[in-house]
């Protein structure tokens, strides 16, 4: 059941330390926390803080539906099996909620401005750390110590991320989506995938009317999964793959397709304050629901924060997200490629922007500093810089904090 506000930023220009939102699509959920400056974001973990009052925001979030939604079924009380909880097709979109989204009848709006940016990670120095002389350094989000010249340095590393920007791919739908790959063959997984899943989704859009799109769209994951690993053998993507956030936009609609952790967050503003909204939930191991679907399938779940997805009794394959493509060792102990969906009716009011990035983005600064950052830009809608401060920005924390590898970034940026 997801709950509800934004977490909002203090106006004009300096942030302040705010309370978290809580996503909580499954009981047990971890939730996002709250900004901390001065260091790395750490994975999710449950809010313990005050609430301020909510903000009347109401979404529709809920694990995808399975296959007897398209047998006739037509109202939340037919809910198929599995999905007991009906309170998670209250969408902000319709009365009946998230079962009859459909993009048919939307007039196409022309978005203000997309941009993106991506910049590739380092390898974990190979020689020891040995102490060197400190200094104080500064970035936007405080000061920090860093190593002196003479410590160890870094090699580059392939950047295994990939995006898609295809604006009206089908019918005025348009297409953006971030890949963060993994694995050894991590950049073969998101290539492929940043290549063929505008064929995919639009076929799902051909095929899914209201009360069909969701499960087409899932089908179409799916079917692109196997087409993967036809392609290229289990060798290749036994322990690779690559996680997804998509974001498809017509007219006033957004529908947003969560997989793994790279991450959708809306920049919005109400009654003076900005605010931060994530419309995707970060799919660890750990949460409950997450969590039952691996150990039925006789995976286990170990390892602190987010944990790891091993087959029992086993040190491999070691997945610290619970949905993705590829993966072909996961898939056999729960690991799944279904997403999981969100609607939105953008409000002209107070929805102004839309950022995905991978992980090495939200790790680094989090939901609200990649918002305030894009409000720099939002009169003029560049995008493309937002994009580019985004991502330089994560790299600077990454550099001031990151003791072992520095991850790869890229962050996309759509102002409506």
């Amino acid at each position: 059941k997801l709950s509800k506000k934004p977490i909002l930023i203090a106006k004009p220009a300096m942030l302040v330390r705010v309370s978290a939102v809580a996503l909580c699509l499954f009981a047990g959920a971890d939730a996002f926390s709250g900004h901390l400056p001065l260091a790395m974001q750490p994975k999710l973990r449950a809010p313990t803080s005050s609430r301020r009052a909510p903000v009347a925001i109401k979404m529709g979030f809920f694990d995808n539906f399975q296959k007897a939604v398209n047998d006739g079924l037509q109202s939340p009380k037919d809910a198929a099996a599995g999905s007991s909880d009906l309170d998670q097709y209250a969408g902000y979109i319709l009365p009946e909620g998230m079962r009859e989204f459909t993009f048919d009848g939307r007039e196409i709006r022309e978005l203000a401005s997309v941009g993106s940016y991506s910049m590739a990670g380092q390898n974990a120095p190979k020689e020891p750390a040995f102490e060197a002389p400190k200094k104080q350094g500064w970035s936007p989000f405080g000061v920090f110590q860093k190593e002196g010249a003479s410590g160890p340095s870094r090699s580059e590393k392939e950047n295994q991320d990939g995006l898609l920007n295809k604006p009206y791919m089908y019918d005025g739908v348009s297409a953006f989506c971030i890949f963060d790959g993994h694995g050894e063959n991590g950049r073969l997984v998101s290539a492929w995938a940043e290549k063929n899943m505008p064929a995919y989704l639009s076929q799902a859009l051909s095929e899914g009317r209201a009360g069909q799109l969701l499960n087409r769209i899932t089908d179409a994951y799916r079917n692109a999964d196997q087409a993967l690993l036809k392609e290229f053998g289990y060798a290749a993507v036994e322990d690779s793959g690559t996680t997804v956030a998509t974001v498809l936009n017509k007219g006033d609609l957004l529908l947003i397709a969560g997989l793994g952790d790279s991450r959708v967050v809306l920049g919005l503003e109400e009654e003076g304050q900005l605010g931060a909204q994530a419309v995707t939930l970060d799919q660890s191991p750990t949460i409950a629901a997450e969590k039952r679907r691996i150990e039925a399938a006789g995976g286990e779940v170990r390892g602190e924060g987010v944990g790891r997805v091993y087959a029992a009794g086993q040190q491999f394959p070691g997945l610290a997200v619970s949905r993705a493509f590829g993966d072909a060792d996961g898939k056999k102990i729960g690991v799944t490629v279904d997403p999981q969906f969100i609607g939105w009716k953008i409000r002209p009011e107070c929805d102004w922007c839309v950022i995905a990035a991978s992980d090495g983005v939200w790790n680094a600064i989090g939901n609200e500093n990649a918002v305030e950052i894009c409000n720099r830009y939002r009169e003029t809608k560049d995008a493309a810089n937002a994009s580019r401060e985004i991502v330089e920005q994560s790299r600077k924390v990454w550099e001031a904090v990151a003791k072992g590898r520095i991850d790869d970034i890229t962050a996309l940026v759509i102002y409506l």
